[in-house]
């Protein structure tokens, strides 16, 4: 039996919780009010700083394009020097002996120098490689295959056309790639001017 003067247990200690509980609301209110009133701004950048950054980027872009521009002229104009080596040699051989089998070895170099220039050639041309350059080192791949081709049919007057378009589409990447770096000496990307390589096939009949 409980006196008139003592406090039912569990009476004080509720009012405690709620007390407790309602503290902690007003409490979190304040925070929350004071959080939301920290932030300001709209989150969206300004038109000036927008500008910038796409101009940012498009010079990105455009510098990146022409790296692979220097990229692919180097390597072309580097694997030139290997195919035309290769290539004069045998010719002039052809030339002097108007037979194949006379030439020796030298066939098989000549071909071998440009299936291993145009190896060299072809992983730079990327889809982002810029089409002024890789349109006509696209051209002068074509034109080495079917180059290699003849030789190795051991073809004489074909030779003529085939040689004459392969020179030409060596001259015009040779010519694109001058806007993306400087060009080598013209004695190491060019046929020697005392070996015919436009007309290589002699007159001869006989291989």
């Amino acid at each position: 039996m409980l006196g008139t003067g003592e406090a039912r247990p569990g009476r004080t200690g509720h009012r405690g919780v709620r007390a407790k509980v309602t503290v902690g609301m007003v409490f979190g209110g304040i925070m929350l009010s004071a959080c939301a009133s920290t932030v300001g701004g709209t989150g969206v950048p300004a038109p000036g700083e927008v500008a910038v950054y796409r101009s940012e980027v498009s010079a990105s872009a455009v510098a990146q394009v022409r790296a692979e521009g220097v990229e692919l002229c180097r390597e072309s104009m580097s694997s030139m020097v290997v195919m035309v080596r290769g290539y004069n040699t045998f010719i002039k051989r052809l030339n002097t002996t108007h037979s194949y089998p006379e030439v020796g070895d030298l066939a098989d170099k000549a071909r071998a120098s440009l299936i291993a220039g145009a190896d060299q050639i072809r992983p730079k041309i990327t889809e982002t490689s810029p089409p002024e350059v890789a349109t006509p080192a696209r051209t002068f791949l074509d034109a080495t295959a079917r180059l290699e081709n003849a030789i190795r049919k051991e073809q004489r007057t074909e030779l003529n056309p085939v040689a004459g378009q392969w020179t030409r589409d060596k001259a015009r990447l040779l010519e694109v790639c001058g806007g993306f770096t400087p060009l080598p000496a013209a004695s190491s990307a060019t046929p020697r001017s005392s070996v015919t390589t436009t007309s290589p096939a002699p007159t001869s009949p006989g291989r």
